[in-house]
């Protein structure tokens, strides 16, 4: 299922270029997952062919999130007719990219921890790569951040309906993105040790280990999308928010994504 779920972004951009509506869970039908091979275990090309696919998906999240952008009506108001269903597929290739990208970095850290201990994090720390590399810093992904807080005014602008149904599919996509974060960074140690990009700004000495940081990310990220006492901040977990309710409000061309080279090495 993880593996038809890779490449359902791809097959939704592909239907709403036809011309399609559409709906929220048409199956994508793929060939089945390949098996692993003992002569095919190479975790530096499974982290690497990971990452750049895994940032080409990021381009359709943003392909999506333009086209929904550019549906909502001028001078606000709730969209309706042929906007209102721009707005609707726009997001829903979103979140279709969403759901993709959370499948694809489970694939990039498809092999085990003492090779990502031995083989991976010493690839990923100098004199590799400048001290403190980090995925957070490639521009594809600021781009994305940034759109966050016009889609959260935007969810608002375009009211009830299927805009605001799928627009709540996104949230829960884009929870599910971070969910597979955290299961990587659990998997390779992220539970006790910090992330690089940590060590490198504490200078060493940070003891907070890295899920806890991007659990503090993650909240900020959903709280910057969602409006308050919105459907779409419904859908959030409680537990992701967390002690954050309590500040509730106090935290202040469609088919052209980024043209940016991912900073992957």
């Amino acid at each position: 299922m993880e593996w038809q779920e890779m490449f359902a972004g791809l097959d939704t951009l592909l239907r709403y270029a036809a011309g399609e509506r559409l709906k929220e869970g048409l199956p994508v039908v793929v060939r089945t997952a390949p098996r692993h091979t003992a002569t095919a275990y190479d975790p530096e090309w499974r982290w690497l062919i990971g990452h750049q696919f895994f940032f080409a998906l990021l381009q359709g999240v943003i392909v999506g999130l333009n086209c929904y952008l550019e549906a909502a009506p001028a001078g606000g108001g709730e969209a309706d007719g042929e906007l209102a269903a721009d707005a609707d597929g726009g997001v829903r290739v979103a979140a279709a990219f969403m759901r993709s990208s959370a499948a694809a970095i489970k694939f990039t850290a498809d092999f085990g921890p003492v090779d990502y201990d031995a083989r991976i994090r010493p690839a990923m720390s100098p004199p590799s790569v400048r001290e403190g590399f980090s995925g957070l810093q490639t521009r594809d992904h600021a781009h994305l951040i940034s759109l966050f807080a016009r889609l959260r005014a935007s969810a608002a602008a375009h009211g009830d309906g299927p805009a605001s149904e799928a627009f709540e599919e996104f949230v829960e996509a884009t929870v599910t993105a971070y969910e597979a974060h955290k299961f990587i960074c659990s998997r390779f140690g992220g539970d006790v040790l910090p992330s690089l990009r940590m060590a490198a700004a504490s200078r060493g000495r940070s003891t907070q280990a890295g899920i806890t940081a991007l659990r503090q990310l993650m909240r900020a990220r959903l709280f910057a999308l969602t409006p308050d006492d919105s459907p779409a901040r419904a859908v959030v977990p409680t537990s992701y928010l967390g002690e954050a309710t309590a500040g509730r409000g106090k935290r202040p061309s469609c088919v052209t994504p980024t043209t940016t080279q991912s900073e992957v090495k």
